[in-house]
């Protein structure tokens, strides 16, 4: 064989960003003068120089080359062993090419950078991050991620935990921050907390970090709930004016019901005739002519009687007041007589009625002529009363600001 090459350091240990060197000696072995060319292959070849490339030996001439590595100090240059050769080739006897052949091993280095996104989260039961830990050192390894919170207001839950980190690559965490206590109104509140992350021979990482928490309720839920609120207490307001205007009651106080019974006799028949008879002239005057009521039976009939009081507001629309009487059960009666009184001289109209049929029509300003004296009415056709059925004053006040509080009392007869 032309040439032999020896290499002095089969293995060599060299730093990332560091550079080591090995040697090897190349010997002429022909009869000649040869030039030899000198060249790194595998996979060490882009980071290691030769030197000298090239040297022409005389017989029996050695050189020492010399290889040196230099491996940058990234990812893409993993941790561990790579081979290596030193080709030396022969101008003058190419077969006679050699090949010497070594391991060159790169020591591991460490070196992280972390990230967190967002830097303040913002919840109302918790808040939500997320650690982006990059390695770019040049072999992988296992990081412990942790959260501190010096005020111990906030509780953390890591998902992973204990990641591993390949080199070159961005392995993600989530983080998950939840209070103690909850806030159910008020102002926010702003709680830092760190985020370490424990790297192996190296120091920790630590991430400044924050949660705002926020009140369960909303503000602007309590700003809604008093506008309604304020609402609601108007509309009470109008509705109680409105009702205020209007009467207590369409029906009016329950009457109170008197009765009397005249004893059958002709005494007795003599004044309710007598009685009937002088009141039927004061009546024809404001209603039309109401005739006398004439008795046909000696026997006096048995009579009773019973009020409707009035408290007819002025100037509320819809019509005449109505204030009524309801018949109670047992046997039907006749109306004989309204004796009406306006003892406040009100003005305006008074109307009465049985069931929707007026029985007659009164100008309450003729009822209070002769001071404060009763008038009494006497219908033109008694009506007849059947249990359930309504006697009714219906009351028109014309009045400036009192309410017109007039009032009937009715005499009824029973009917056999």
């Amino acid at each position: 064989m032309a040439v032999s090459a020896t290499l002095r350091t089969p293995e060599v240990v060299v730093n990332p960003g560091g550079a080591a060197r090995c040697h090897v000696v190349v010997r002429n072995n022909s009869a000649v003068v040869d030039q030899f060319v000198f060249s790194a292959r595998g996979t060490v070849s882009d980071w290691t120089q030769v030197k000298p490339p090239v040297a022409n030996l005389l017989p029996q001439q050695e050189v020492s080359v010399e290889l040196t590595f230099l491996p940058p100090r990234t990812h893409e240059v993993p941790a561990g062993e790579h081979p290596f050769a030193l080709q030396v080739v022969s101008r003058e006897d190419p077969a006679g090419s050699v090949v010497q052949e070594g391991i060159v091993t790169v020591e591991p280095f460490v070196q992280v950078e972390a990230a967190v996104v967002p830097v303040t989260s913002t919840g109302r039961m918790s808040g939500r991050h997320t650690v982006a830990l990059d390695n770019l050192g040049n072999h992988p390894f296992h990081v412990g991620v942790s959260c501190v919170d010096d005020d111990a207001l906030l509780s953390f839950r890591v998902s992973p935990a204990h990641p591993e980190l390949a080199p070159g690559a961005t392995t993600f965490v989530r983080v998950r921050a939840r209070p103690h206590k909850y806030i159910w109104k008020g102002e926010d509140r702003h709680l830092p907390f760190t985020i370490r992350a424990l790297v192996p021979d190296s120091p920790a990482i630590e991430i400044d970090a924050a949660y705002d928490q926020r009140a369960l309720v909303p503000q602007r839920v309590f700003w809604l709930i008093s506008i309604l609120f304020g609402v609601l207490m108007l509309l009470v307001i109008v509705v109680t004016m409105i009702l205020r205007q209007r009467p207590a009651t369409i029906a009016g106080p329950a009457p109170v019901r008197t009765t009397s019974v005249t004893p059958s006799s002709s005494a007795t028949t003599t004044t309710t005739t007598a009685t009937t008879s002088s009141a039927a002239p004061s009546t024809r005057a404001p209603v039309s002519q109401a005739a006398p009521v004439v008795s046909r039976s000696t026997t006096a009939p048995v009579t009773s009687a019973f009020t409707i009081d009035t408290q007819a507001f002025p100037n509320v629309g819809g019509g005449p007041q109505t204030f009524s009487y309801v018949v109670p059960d047992g046997p039907r009666k006749r109306v004989m007589s309204v004796r009406l009184r306006n003892p406040a001289a009100d003005s305006g109209t008074l109307r009465i009625l049985h069931g929707t049929v007026v029985i007659g029509v009164v100008d309450l300003a003729v009822v209070n002529r002769d001071g404060n004296a009763p008038v009494v009415f006497v219908p033109d056709s008694p009506p007849l009363l059947a249990p359930g059925e309504r006697v009714s004053l219906a009351v028109s006040c014309t009045n400036q600001r009192d309410p017109c509080t007039p009032s009937g009392e009715f005499t009824v007869a029973l009917v056999r």
